[in-house]
């Protein structure tokens, strides 16, 4: 029975410790936020962002506008499209904090 406690008290640590260390190593952010427009400067509503590799899809609201958030663990890239345009194709480290973003019609 001791040698039960024991092995039960060694895995209670041992997860503990584990856990401690993933908060150590948070992510960074980057917020990005911007306004999706065709060759005219016409604001184009309802446009799609999306991060690939994260899944995480955004939309431009009915003025163009959008804000995402971006880890900076990695250069991710990001794909805005919407019908009737070409998609653009760029990575995160190229967005700036407000950035204007053009797309060019099919």
């Amino acid at each position: 029975m001791k040698n039960i406690l024991y092995i039960l008290l060694f895995i209670t640590l041992t997860t503990t410790s584990f856990a401690g260390n993933a908060d150590k190593e948070k992510v960074s952010h980057k917020t990005v936020a911007g306004r999706i427009t065709d060759a005219n400067g016409e604001a184009i509503p309802g446009a799609k962002i999306l991060v690939p590799e994260t899944g995480e899809t955004f939309f431009a609201d009915m003025d163009g506008n959008f804000k995402l958030i971006v880890k900076m663990d990695k250069d991710y890239s990001v794909t805005i499209n919407t019908i009737g345009y070409a998609p653009l194709e760029l990575k995160a480290s190229r967005l700036t904090a407000f950035s204007d973003l053009s797309l060019k019609s099919l």
